[in-house]
């Protein structure tokens, strides 16, 4: 399972991104209504959710919701991320595995997700980051080699990352 392995099920990942996690829960996380139909939870609904919950101060609105989920943004903070993950978790079927930030994230280690966020506590790192977030992949593949360049430079028996 995505965060560590405990021994019990765990999500399958898909072969895509932040979005496709994202709809793939709105997917697959339904409830039963009045009548008895299984129902999918609305983009809205799932907004103000997140937003009502005391337990976190993260606000998502509608809008940006939509936009995380039809991939116009790819870019949403980790707390979003913890968010989105705790109104899944706590939805999801009695049996189904846990559904964690690090899952929507695709990291495979709980640990990794909590060096992202402590690297991603420096400004400058954050800056770097939402910048290169903007770039082409050709743009960031030449940032890619300018940092190897970099760390050369820094360890001359650092050898090429690839």
């Amino acid at each position: 399972m995505a965060g560590g392995d405990s021994g019990t099920a765990s999500w399958p990942r898909p072969a895509g991104d932040f979005t496709q996690c994202l709809n793939g829960l709105f997917a697959s996380v339904t409830y039963e209504d009045d009548h008895g139909r299984t129902q999918s939870y609305s983009t809205p609904y799932v907004a103000r959710k997140i937003t009502e919950d005391p337990s976190h101060d993260t606000t998502v609105s509608r809008v940006y919701l939509a936009a995380l989920r039809s991939g116009r943004n790819t870019n949403p903070t980790i707390a979003v991320v913890k968010a989105i993950a705790k109104f899944f978790d706590e939805r999801r079927t009695p049996g189904m595995p846990h559904i964690t930030a690090a899952y929507l994230l695709g990291v495979e280690e709980v640990e990794e997700l909590e060096e992202l966020e402590r690297k991603l506590t420096d400004r400058q790192v954050r800056t770097i980051a939402m910048r290169a977030g903007e770039m082409t992949p050709a743009m960031r593949r030449q940032l890619l080699q300018m940092l190897d360049a970099l760390d050369a430079q820094a360890d001359p028996s650092a050898t090429d990352r690839g």
